[in-house]
């Protein structure tokens, strides 16, 4: 299990040089080389995407608890933000979001260190793929879902009724409820135009997940037992 930054730090420097490997070998190894190094089995990973207001984060947390995995998140962009060398609030533009083309030029140029679009989604993929061939990983949002080879892992999707959604987010930001829809709506719109944009995929097609969980009828231990009774089938249909 992955416990600190400079583990994942070492972890990308593996991978890279891993990576290295391959090519070299697949190139002076000719076909069958590329045959036998063209697949490294990766995992076991569960990825959870939520929609805006749900209890992902406490899902993936109770699931990645009861499995003794790390949850990773935040640390993504961490990650990212030490590999090119860029303070996280800038990087916060690109996370998630996607970006038109003027918007991306104009902040390369006036904003100091912005590493543009294209960077920031070649080193989350890097980043997400290095830790899912660690293993072991509770991974939340970014298309962990779309960019990972779906056989070595768990991917679920965790929704909740709307009105739901709008309290919780009032309540955890201590705003009116008006607010907070718009909020919801908002941070929902920017999501699916990224998922759309980068994956060229409908963040809500079911195809994309292995298990939908409504939080708005079942509690967080429950779904948490649906995951961990779930993932063992998965991933023994893939072995």
């Amino acid at each position: 299990m992955i416990t600190d930054p400079s583990h994942l730090e070492r972890l990308l420097d593996r991978q890279a040089a891993l990576w290295e490997m391959r090519r070299r070998l697949s190139k002076e190894g000719g076909a069958a080389a590329r045959e036998k190094m063209a697949h490294l089995a990766e995992g076991p990973w569960v990825s959870i995407s939520k929609q805006v207001g749900c209890q992902g984060m406490e899902l993936a947390r109770l699931v990645a608890g009861r499995l003794d995995w790390q949850v990773f998140d935040k640390q993504i962009l961490e990650a990212i933000a030490r590999e090119t060398h860029t303070r996280e609030r800038i990087l916060s533009r690109l996370d998630g979001r996607a970006v038109g083309v003027l918007e991306d030029y104009l902040s390369q140029l006036l904003v100091p260190g912005d590493p543009g679009q294209v960077t920031f989604l070649q080193q989350m993929v890097r980043v997400i793929w290095t830790v899912a061939r660690e293993g072991h990983a509770v991974f939340v949002g970014r298309g962990a879902n779309w960019i990972l080879d779906a056989r070595y892992g768990l991917r679920v999707r965790v929704v909740a009724p709307f009105e739901t959604r709008i309290r919780a987010v009032a309540q955890a930001e201590k705003i009116e409820l008006d607010t907070a829809k718009h909020r919801v709506q908002q941070e929902e719109a920017i999501l699916a135009k990224f998922t759309r944009k980068v994956f060229r995929r409908d963040i809500d097609d079911p195809l994309g997940y292995d298990l939908m969980l409504n939080l708005g009828d079942l509690d967080l231990e429950t779904a948490a037992s649906v995951v961990l009774t779930a993932l063992p089938g998965k991933l023994a249909k893939t072995a």
